[in-house]
């Protein structure tokens, strides 16, 4: 059985080089068809999955993407993002606006389906995995870049909020507002217990320790108030020269 193994092995690599070569020779134009006829069949086989065979082709997608991008390099990470980049670029200036629209609630649909299977743990890694990769990519940017992602943001939200409907606009601002009294219940329930803390650590002072403590809350409220006299002071020889 080995053998055969190796010579499988040996078979595919020989087929991988032979198809290599053949596409290094190809002109533009058969190259574009070969690209069309590829997703032409890739939509066919598609159009007649199962429910289960859908399932068990993305995950072995995800799966092989996960294993490429685990083994790049930091170079390569980057030449494969900026690549993306440039393909998405080029493809949204292509769309007409019908495939636009098409295209965002595809992925409103798809982002939503996404979500709703999620795992209270898948979401919390997706969210730590989002907020990591902001973080790096906005260190990077240009002060242009800052600029263009904000306008483009602005942009993207007008445009999702122009096709809500009435329901969906209603449940947009609801959310919003759970996510705000959730973010100051948290702020409420942090600052209570960080005064509970306080207090329990002060419960426990010795006289001298509290001592200590009232003589360094002077001190700094002193430097405090000279930092504000002297502001107030280049403020009015400011004033004066003027």
């Amino acid at each position: 059985m080995p053998p055969k193994k190796r010579l499988s092995l040996s078979r595919n690599s020989r087929e991988a080089k032979r198809m290599k070569n053949v596409r290094s020779q190809e002109s533009a134009e058969e190259r574009a068809y070969r690209l069309n006829s590829m997703r032409v069949s890739a939509l066919t086989s598609r159009a007649n999955e199962s429910s289960l065979e859908r399932e068990m082709r993305l995950a072995a997608v995800r799966a092989r993407r996960a294993t490429s991008r685990a083994s790049q390099s930091s170079s390569q990470r980057e030449l494969r993002l900026t690549i993306d980049r440039e393909q998405h670029v080029l493809s949204r200036e292509a769309e007409t606006a019908s495939q636009r629209e098409l295209r965002l609630t595809a992925d409103r649909e798809r982002h939503t389906l996404s979500r709703e299977s999620e795992t209270y743990t898948e979401r919390e890694l997706r969210l730590v995995a989002d907020r990591e990769r902001n973080i790096v990519s906005r260190k990077s940017e240009t002060f242009t870049q800052y600029e263009d992602r904000l306008t483009n943001d602005r942009v993207h939200r007008n445009i999702i909020r122009s096709l809500e409907d009435e329901h969906e606009q209603e449940q947009r601002l609801e959310s919003g507002r759970e996510y705000y009294n959730s973010l100051r219940q948290e702020r409420l329930i942090s600052l209570s217990n960080e005064r509970l803390s306080i207090e329990n650590i002060r419960s426990l002072e010795t006289d001298e320790q509290r001592e200590l403590r009232f003589t360094a809350d002077r001190f700094r409220h002193s430097l405090n108030d000279l930092d504000d006299i002297e502001d107030q002071s280049t403020n009015s020889v400011a004033w004066s020269d003027k």
